[in-house]
């Protein structure tokens, strides 16, 4: 009762005589104003009203000091502004600790931001680029012609291919990346050389001059940006191109950055004449007022005569036309978007935290709130100078995000995404800066608003009445730590499970059976010019000695084949069976063609499920023979036993030159290992007569190491062809782990968000807790001085932080079920609902959050009871 009574009279002490009671360093700051003022030229009621506003005052005092200095709206908020930084650094610590824990959450926002706005939101770098289209499938340049005259829709169309080139004349022979295109491409982009001319439509034409643009890159690396190299000659696959013009330095092609542009009637013109090698891909500018549906219209009506003049190879045509951009943009859009929306569920976990953080310095700041009220401040007052603190704390927090993303941005450069390829830089521009300083600003008001309103709740006489222990304002300060604290877990195990979905999909794609062994391989390209051998006879010549002399050397076992496993690229040819009724010319079943030479299936490990392999006895002038895979046996024989079965490609014309299938080998993911596997044959070098498959990856088992080996296989090349570039050595293990590099950025990423987020969940939890623990060390006291065990200590403490943690739980479980579904086209075998997945997560949150409770609980068991009792 006595203590009750002296209590009162102290509270009605200091409500009586407030502005005399203010601590020393405000008080101090307070009369440093005053005086600075009355220097300036004020009188000291001018000066004291003046100071009074700047420090908290009502809105009568700010009229007054309007009438007598003439103060308006911005130079109050310049005074806000001057004292919240004064008062954040009077405090280091906080001010360090809430600008780094925005910083995160801003910086990892504005770097995904700034990869969305340079992949989906920047236009296209071409000359009115909403008029360009591209087709979803490539097409030939024989068919693009034909519509190029056909269709009235458009001001100009092109196609390209690009093919590795051989440049050499300086230096080592390298691999380049050639662009064959028409002479119409540089005119659909719009696109001026730097230097020189485009190949015009009269040099693009069969039998035309050997012209060859440059890019501004091979111009520089390769040619000194010699200033007068046009009209001089380089040599490309042995033949001599004339520069004609060099293309400026940030210009690339839509979907790759070619080295070198050639006609492709100049480079390939057996390529050009064939109306079914659909290799190009194709542009489209339209016509001044022509949209989109007016355009699909006039090429269907094309789509259908040439199905109908060609049916052996476009029956069943149909050109579909998108905008460039979303071709360019289309497959990693949902990655993109993905990632953008975890990375904004981080933001919102740092908020929480900041606004944890807010109200700790609020609870810290009371009295200083109680004297700046005594002084005339106005409720609305106090709340506008603590969010100018709060949002000048976020835009310090968004300054130093730009560094974080800045950081971010190289991070995703260095791992090469694929679907990223096109992009050798992510550049913050206008739109970015603008994300950055409204997402700050928000973050400040939104988030400073709740526990500057908390703060400022009660009127001085209630708080200096009030236990701040038992009063509304601090019932209403749990229940707002309660909320951020529930959202920060279900936030957190959100992102946990979209983690370890990607994580579960992963391991499935890394355990799916390639179909070969790749250990201790080596894979190296090369690729005969047409000029030095344009016939089957001297490339089996050069194959046959190669393999000769490589598989000499010690410990190597050397093959060959067209292309590797895993890359994504093969040619497919349409199929006939001996024996079968023949199909409707145009609806023959496509499969996938692979040359070999050499023991491949040995060397590569490639199991044999039926018949033989490959003999020396099978070469030139034996009959033909091929080997299928078993998803060629399922699809065309059904269980009928394929061995001495006849197969043929589709031609037109008589005789069937028959291959006679003489082995069934084990199925290999040629596409990718989340790809399926398609029917493949795989034939001779020696036996088949495309001349034109003039490339080939030499495969190489040794139990050597890699560097040496390579060397002495440049060594073999160059000693029967010193002009033929050795290129893409590498190993299989990591073309292997190339082919899940998508899947392992998304992953990554994720992961890294999600950690981010349960360390952020961990922290707020364990700051709460130690808040409560600080509050409460009275409570803690009484109770331990009654005899309380330390289990039911830990028990009082713990149990609040563990009730939100599990209510935070149940929501994320439900959230991540609604949210992992928007992620379905990223996962590989795994349900975005796998109960496993949700399980483990929530349990792995709810132990670190058991573990960010138990610590600062722990230190409750070290206050002593009478230090405890003290305290109040």
């Amino acid at each position: 009762m006595l203590h009750d009574i002296l209590f009162r009279v102290r509270a009605l002490f200091r409500r009586q005589s407030a502005e005399t009671e203010l601590d020393d360093e405000l008080r101090f700051h307070f009369d440093h104003q005053v005086e600075k003022y009355v220097n300036s030229g004020m009188t000291k009621a001018e000066a004291t009203r003046r100071a009074r506003l700047e420090f908290g005052g009502e809105e009568q005092v700010k009229g007054e000091c309007r009438d007598a200095r003439g103060i308006g709206a911005f130079e109050i908020l310049l005074m806000d502004f001057r004292y919240s930084l004064r008062s954040l650094l009077r405090s280091p610590v906080f001010s360090i600790c809430a600008a780094l824990t925005l910083a995160l959450g801003i910086g990892a926002n504005t770097a995904i931001f700034t990869v969305v706005n340079s992949v989906l939101l920047n236009p296209l770098p071409y000359p009115h680029p909403e008029e360009l289209l591209a087709a979803r499938k490539n097409d030939s340049l024989a068919n693009l012609q034909d519509m190029q005259r056909q269709t009235t829709s458009f001001a100009s169309s092109g196609g390209v291919n690009i093919e590795p080139m051989d440049f050499s004349g300086i230096g080592e022979p390298v691999r380049v990346h050639g662009a064959f295109m028409d002479a119409g491409l540089f005119q659909t982009l719009d696109v001026q050389p730097m230097l020189g001319r485009w190949i015009s439509p009269s040099e693009d034409v069969k039998g035309g001059p050997r012209n060859v643009v440059l890019s501004y890159a091979f111009w520089r690396d390769f040619l000194s940006s010699d200033p007068q190299i046009l009209g001089k000659a380089i040599r490309l696959s042995g033949n001599d191109f004339t520069v004609v013009g060099v293309m400026p330095r940030d210009f690339g092609l839509p979907e790759a950055s070619p080295d070198v542009f050639v006609s492709l009637w100049t480079a390939y013109p057996s390529a050009a004449a064939e109306r079914d090698v659909h290799f190009m891909h194709t542009y489209w500018r339209l016509k001044p007022g022509v949209i989109l549906t007016q355009a699909q219209a006039d090429l269907a009506q094309v789509d259908r005569r040439l199905a109908e003049q060609f049916p052996d190879s476009e029956k069943n045509r149909r050109t579909i036309l998108v905008s460039l951009h979303e071709r360019l943009v289309g497959n990693v859009r949902p990655a993109l978007l993905v990632l953008f929306g975890a990375v904004g569920l981080v933001l919102l976990v740092s908020c929480a935290n900041f606004a944890m953080l807010l109200m700790a310095r609020g609870v810290a700041r009371q009295r200083e709130l109680m004297v700046r009220a005594s002084l005339g401040a106005s409720h609305r007052r106090l709340i506008e100078q603590r969010l100018t603190e709060s949002t000048l704390l976020a835009i310090v927090g968004g300054a130093a995000g730009l560094v974080v993303a800045k950081l971010g941005t190289s991070l995703l450069l260095s791992l090469k995404p694929a679907a990223l390829h096109r992009f050798q830089a992510f550049p913050m521009d206008a739109r970015v800066f603008a994300f950055v300083f409204v997402i700050s600003l928000l973050t400040g008001l939104v988030f400073g608003l709740l526990p500057a309103t908390s703060a400022t709740r009660n009127n001085i006489a209630d708080a200096l009445r009030e236990n701040p222990n038992s009063t509304a304002t601090a019932i209403s300060r749990s229940f707002l730590q309660g909320f951020l604290i529930t959202a920060e877990v279900a936030m957190a195990l959100i992102l946990l499970a979209g983690a370890g979905l990607l994580m579960k999909g992963f391991l499935h794609l890394r355990s799916v059976n390639p179909g070969f062994n790749p250990a201790n391989v080596m894979t190296m390209y090369l690729q005969l010019p047409e000029t030095r051998y344009p016939k089957i006879p001297s490339q089996t010549t050069f194959r046959r000695e190669l393999l000769a002399r490589l598989n000499a050397l010690p410990g190597v076992t050397a093959a060959m084949i067209t292309d590797l496993p895993l890359a994504g690229n093969y040619v497919g040819h349409r199929l006939v069976i001996d024996g079968r009724p023949a199909p409707e010319p145009g609806t023959e079943p496509e499969v996938q063609t692979l040359s070999v030479m050499g023991d491949y299936f040995h060397v590569m490990e490639i199991p044999l499920a039926a018949g033989r392999d490959f003999q020396n006895t099978d070469r030139e002038g034996q009959p033909l023979v091929a080997t299928v895979n078993q998803e060629f046996v399922r699809e065309f024989f059904h269980g009928e036993d394929p061995i001495g079965k006849r197969i043929d490609w589709a031609r037109q014309g008589e005789p069937h030159e028959w291959m006679t299938i003489i082995g069934v080998v084990g199925d290999v993911k040629h596409s990718g290992l989340n790809q399926p596997v398609d029917p493949a044959v795989y034939s001779l070098y020696s036996q088949n007569e495309e001349a034109w498959r003039r490339w080939m990856t030499l495969v190489i088992k040794t139990t050597a190491p890699s560097a040496p080996l390579v060397e002495e296989a440049k060594k073999q090349v160059w000693s029967l062809d010193s002009q033929i570039p050795v290129s893409s050595i590498q190993s299989m293990d990591d073309l292997l782990a190339e082919s899940v590099a998508e899947q392992r950025f998304n992953l990554l990423l994720l992961a890294i968000f999600a950690a981010l987020a349960v360390a952020l969940a961990a922290v707020g939890i364990y700051g709460m807790i130690a808040y409560r623990v600080n509050r409460r060390t009275h409570e803690i006291g009484v109770y331990m001085a009654l005899g309380a065990q330390p289990r039911d200590v830990l028990r009082l403490v713990m149990k609040d932080g563990i009730k939100l943690v599990l209510r935070g739980i149940a929501l994320g479980v439900v959230g991540a079920i609604v949210f992992t579904r928007l992620m379905v086209n990223l996962l590989f075998e795994v349900k975005p609902t796998d109960p496993g997945t949700l399980t483990a997560v929530a349990l792995l949150l709810a132990a670190v959050a058991v573990l960010a409770c138990y610590i600062p609980a722990r230190r409750a068991l070290s206050i002593h009871p009478v230090t405890a009792l003290r305290c109040e």
